[in-house]
């Protein structure tokens, strides 16, 4: 079975780039350029979504906010979550301080596709890379 990640990013560069890494490694990327269009997609993809990808600092809904939402729809969802103002009060308050998996931006595709497989491991320890 493909793992299913969905990346979240409303910088469309961010989105693009993300989506290729992740699907030249395999992965089945589900894309949205905003907090409301992942809702839309995780609403209509009925297979699980191993990880949602997203960045914090996001138009109308944060990324930890919308991982609230998508696990009531998805909770089998792990989240792992990025941002380029890794310094910022959203990203100490609402990740660092919970400890919850975070990916300061900008990174490289190997950065990535380790913080991924760490996190998809550590969801569902009896996956395997």
């Amino acid at each position: 079975m493909r793992e299913v990640i969905l990346v979240v990013d409303d910088e469309p560069m961010v989105l693009s780039i993300v989506s290729h890494i992740l699907t030249r490694a395999g992965y089945v990327v589900l894309r949205a350029a905003s907090p409301e269009e992942a809702l839309a997609v995780a609403r209509s993809h009925s297979a699980a979504i191993h990880l949602l990808l997203s960045d914090v600092m996001m138009p109308n809904l944060s990324g930890p906010s919308l991982a609230e939402r998508i696990a009531e729809l998805h909770p089998e969802t792990g989240r792992l979550f990025m941002a380029g103002l890794p310094d910022s009060a959203e990203v100490s308050e609402r990740i660092l301080s919970r400890g919850l998996p975070f990916l300061p931006k900008p990174f490289a595709a190997r950065t990535l596709l380790e913080k991924v497989r760490e996190v998809l491991e550590s969801a569902n320890p009896m996956v395997t890379a």
